[in-house]
């Protein structure tokens, strides 16, 4: 398979991932993107191998709040007004997304993955010498009060355990001997004892490119301006140059977008940003991920202080920061630690996002020598693995380890 030449358009961790399986099953493969590796949106996740996560977003109950959550600058989803013609048709699908049989779809499509989720990532980290920087503790998800607790648990918990996530009801005396230097904002919540989180999501892309690269796998940082496929390859132009590869996979998040279109592919990707504020909290500690689930931030421990990650707002990428948001997370943050922690670092990027939460796999119908794996939201670590392993039993001709109908390209059109 050596003489299959296969581009991997985008170095975040989706494309670092897909790159090492083509790899390890004997393809030539070269990655491009304009920034180093892991510097995009994988460069500012919260840091964690997100198990629980199987329930889309998109349902009528959601869509019902959205409308107070974008009026109250204090809620964690916020809208930079200049963005709206671009929302439109991302929030049409949305509402198509809602209705109740493609949202059990959605459910369905979801732990598929997860099912295989995390075989794929232990394959990855083995391969890389990376298991040291993951730690196994569980996550802790909060609830500042027994009312929203109490619906939680009858609502959208009880909906995940359905799902076969493994999760237990904790009172705040419980949580509290589980993390003691929080302070006692919570009602208590709920406890994930599989999940798993990285003390440095860049670090891990960096295993990942150095394995690839030491295994003989080539990186130009470049900017890709265009794909043009044929029936034998695909040429791809650069800022001042064009190469040719027998196959393409574009895995490069919210740039994704532009550059399929001009292959008459329309998806209504959207750039939802999330934020992270690097904090030194002192001397107190956190041994695991822990969510405030009422305004939808984290903290997680890490190996330059405790991130804390949150917001989803819909903006441009390249938008400036929103100073407004960064402060209202520290806000959070100095009611859950019961302290007033230094800011290190403030960091924002764009998360690809998809109306019914779905990633974007496998091949194009119409272009079958290129393959996109992106849009995978707040789950591309999660879903980084699997991705790469289904990635790769498509090239391969194999029959895909889990269904890719629900996450085809051609489900908007």
């Amino acid at each position: 398979m050596q003489s299959t030449h296969i581009a991997i358009i985008g170095a975040g961790v989706v494309g670092l991932s897909t790159a090492l399986c083509l790899q390890k099953a004997g393809y030539r493969v070269t990655i491009i993107d304009k920034e180093a590796p892991g510097m995009g949106a994988s460069f500012g996740n919260a840091g964690l191998f997100a198990d629980y996560a199987r329930l889309p977003f998109a349902k009528f109950a959601m869509m019902r709040k959205m409308p107070g959550m974008l009026l109250d600058k204090t809620s964690p989803l916020s809208m930079q007004g200049s963005y709206l013609p671009a929302l439109m048709p991302y929030g049409w699908e949305f509402v198509k997304a809602c209705f109740p049989a493609k949202y059990a779809r959605g459910k369905a499509a979801m732990k598929s993955l997860q099912e295989h989720a995390r075989l794929a990532d232990q394959a990855l980290l083995d391969l890389t010498n990376a298991r040291d920087l993951i730690k196994s503790e569980g996550c802790l998800g909060l609830f500042a009060t027994e009312q929203g607790f109490a619906t939680a648990q009858a609502g959208d918990l009880q909906e995940r355990r359905d799902q076969g996530v493994n999760l237990e009801f904790l009172t705040a005396a419980q949580v509290s001997e589980l993390e003691p230097d929080l302070a006692g904002f919570h009602a208590g919540g709920v406890f994930y004892p599989d999940t798993r989180f990285t003390v440095s999501p860049l670090e891990l892309s960096r295993r990942y490119a150095r394995h690839f690269t030491d295994n003989g796998g080539r990186i130009l940082q470049d900017r890709v301006k265009a794909l043009s496929p044929d029936e034998a390859g695909v040429n791809v132009s650069l800022s001042d140059s064009s190469v040719r590869f027998d196959r393409v996979v574009v895995c490069t998040g919210v740039a994704s977008r532009e550059i399929l279109a001009p292959l008459g592919v329309r998806m209504p990707l959207v750039s939802e940003r999330g934020y992270h504020l690097t904090l030194d909290i002192g001397t107190k500690a956190l041994s695991r991920p822990v969510g405030w689930l009422d305004k939808a931030v984290f903290l997680t421990p890490m190996e330059d202080g405790v991130r804390l990650a949150g917001m989803a707002e819909f903006a441009f990428a390249d938008a400036p920061i929103n100073p407004q948001r960064a402060d209202g997370m520290l806000q959070h943050a100095k009611v859950m630690l019961g302290c007033n922690p230094s800011i290190k670092s403030t960091w924002v990027g764009s998360r690809p996002t998809t109306p019914d939460s779905l990633p974007v796999i496998g091949a194009l119908d119409k272009h079958p020598r290129v393959t996109v794996a992106f849009g995978h939201g707040h789950l591309g670590l999660t879903f980084g693995a699997v991705t790469g392993q289904l990635i790769t039993e498509t090239i391969l001709g194999q029959t895909p380890t889990v269904d890719l109908s629900p996450f085809s390209a051609a489900r908007f059109s």
